[in-house]
């Protein structure tokens, strides 16, 4: 039977071997874990212990935000784009739909990388939904940069209507057109149509925190 490890900070269960290097829920280290013994399902519920409020002053102020900004649920897609030949894809965890209509979403891009590029020339982008399996994918897309390195080799992929890439072993893809964009520091906001879609499989969607607690 695998270990069952608990957060004495949040009560967050993890199962495994060791506990997780951070908590994928308040964001504490692995000190912060003690073994859970006995029954699984009396530990994991009557027997939880109340949070500990974490105490905090004002100049853990950045501090603060950053375990604040924890707490926000996202998910994991890869955004794909095409410009000029060049197609390049990029691991994001800002992707939200803004309006059901018209079919509306937004996605915020680093200005710094390629994928960035290619959407502001092309005017156009992929999103593919990944699963709870698609850890590889996130590390093969989001660790380095298109402009060194083909990130579809060996990846079996499609070419949608609008001409860029999609991932095939995914749970949905949706292709966008940009009909704006918000100037957001380090990076940029693009609002876009949804103007085509399909479902590859079921399964559930990869988020940030579940790719925390099992990379």
């Amino acid at each position: 039977m695998e270990k069952r490890w608990r957060c004495n900070v949040c009560g967050y269960i993890h199962t495994g071997d060791n506990p997780p290097e951070v908590c994928p829920i308040c964001s504490v280290d692995a000190s912060n874990f003690e073994l859970v013994t006995g029954d699984p399902g009396l530990n994991a519920t009557s027997n939880v212990k109340p949070a500990a409020k974490i105490e905090t002053t004002q100049s853990d102020g950045p501090q603060v935000i950053r375990h604040a900004l924890y707490k926000v649920s996202y998910g994991l897609y890869i955004i794909t784009a095409e410009a000029d030949g060049r197609d390049n894809g990029q691991c994001a965890n800002t992707c939200f739909q803004v309006t059901s209509d018209p079919a509306r979403l937004a996605i915020g891009i680093n200005k710094s990388n390629f994928t960035h590029e290619l959407i502001q020339k092309g005017g156009r982008f992929g999103v593919s939904v990944l699963s709870q399996t698609g850890q590889d994918y996130a590390r093969k897309f989001g660790y380095r940069s298109g402009r060194d390195a083909d990130k579809f080799e060996g990846v079996a992929v499609h070419r949608g209507e609008s001409g860029v890439l999609l991932l095939d072993d995914v749970l949905a893809t949706m292709e966008a057109k940009v009909v704006g964009q918000l100037d957001a520091g380090t990076h940029t906001l693009f609002l876009a149509d949804v103007v085509a879609a399909e479902i590859l499989q079921e399964g559930e969607p990869m988020t940030y925190a579940f790719f925390r607690a099992s990379k």
